[in-house]
Protein backbone atom coordinates (compact mmCIF):
# COMPACT_ATOMS: atom_id res chain seq x y z
CA UNK A 1 0.00 0.00 0.00
CA UNK A 2 1.41 3.46 -1.15
CA UNK A 3 1.70 6.47 1.28
CA UNK A 4 -1.08 8.25 -0.41
CA UNK A 5 -3.61 5.33 0.01
CA UNK A 6 -2.13 5.23 3.59
CA UNK A 7 -3.16 9.21 4.50
CA UNK A 8 -6.31 8.82 2.54
CA UNK A 9 -7.16 5.63 4.55
CA UNK A 10 -6.15 7.31 8.03
CA UNK A 11 -8.10 10.87 7.28
CA UNK A 12 -11.42 9.01 6.22
CA UNK A 13 -11.25 6.96 9.48
CA UNK A 14 -10.98 9.80 11.68
CA UNK A 15 -13.43 12.16 9.74
CA UNK A 16 -15.83 9.04 10.42
CA UNK A 17 -14.98 9.11 13.95
CA UNK A 18 -15.53 12.76 14.48
CA UNK A 19 -18.68 12.73 12.91
CA UNK A 20 -20.50 9.93 14.48
CA UNK A 21 -18.92 11.40 17.75
CA UNK A 22 -20.47 14.47 17.00
CA UNK A 23 -23.92 13.15 15.45
CA UNK A 24 -23.77 10.81 19.09
CA UNK A 25 -23.44 14.41 20.80
CA UNK A 26 -26.57 16.40 19.00
CA UNK A 27 -28.69 13.19 19.51
CA UNK A 28 -27.75 13.25 23.22
CA UNK A 29 -28.00 17.21 23.64
CA UNK A 30 -31.91 16.96 21.43
CA UNK A 31 -33.06 14.31 23.60
CA UNK A 32 -31.79 15.68 26.81
CA UNK A 33 -33.33 19.17 26.03
CA UNK A 34 -36.93 17.52 25.08
CA UNK A 35 -37.29 15.23 28.09
CA UNK A 36 -34.90 11.77 26.53
CA UNK A 37 -38.37 10.61 24.53
CA UNK A 38 -38.13 8.89 21.70
CA UNK A 39 -39.81 11.01 19.19
CA UNK A 40 -38.31 14.16 19.60
CA UNK A 41 -38.83 17.60 17.13
CA UNK A 42 -35.47 18.43 15.48
CA UNK A 43 -34.56 21.79 16.45
CA UNK A 44 -34.94 24.33 13.17
CA UNK A 45 -30.53 25.12 12.03
CA UNK A 46 -30.27 28.15 10.47
CA UNK A 47 -27.84 29.50 8.07
CA UNK A 48 -26.33 31.58 11.48
CA UNK A 49 -25.72 29.05 13.47
CA UNK A 50 -23.73 26.67 10.54
CA UNK A 51 -21.84 29.24 9.50
CA UNK A 52 -19.03 29.13 12.72
CA UNK A 53 -18.63 25.57 12.12
CA UNK A 54 -17.96 26.27 8.39
CA UNK A 55 -15.45 28.84 9.66
CA UNK A 56 -14.13 25.91 12.25
CA UNK A 57 -13.71 23.23 9.76
CA UNK A 58 -12.53 25.48 6.94
CA UNK A 59 -9.51 26.45 9.27
CA UNK A 60 -8.96 23.13 10.85
CA UNK A 61 -8.52 21.82 6.79
CA UNK A 62 -6.19 24.23 6.11
CA UNK A 63 -3.94 23.84 9.54
CA UNK A 64 -4.36 19.66 9.03
CA UNK A 65 -2.94 20.81 4.89
CA UNK A 66 -0.14 22.95 6.75
CA UNK A 67 1.06 19.94 8.17
CA UNK A 68 2.52 18.74 4.37
CA UNK A 69 5.04 21.75 4.39
CA UNK A 70 8.36 20.81 4.74
CA UNK A 71 9.47 23.73 6.86
CA UNK A 72 11.69 22.88 10.45
CA UNK A 73 12.02 26.57 12.69
CA UNK A 74 11.33 28.72 9.81
CA UNK A 75 14.22 26.92 7.33
CA UNK A 76 13.22 25.06 4.17
CA UNK A 77 14.56 21.37 3.97
CA UNK A 78 16.52 21.11 0.66
CA UNK A 79 14.70 18.66 -1.48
Amino acid sequence: MNWKTRVMMVGGFLGLLIGVASALLYIRTVQGEQGNRDDVILPEVKTSDILPIVITATGLVRTIAGLGTAEEKGKKVKK
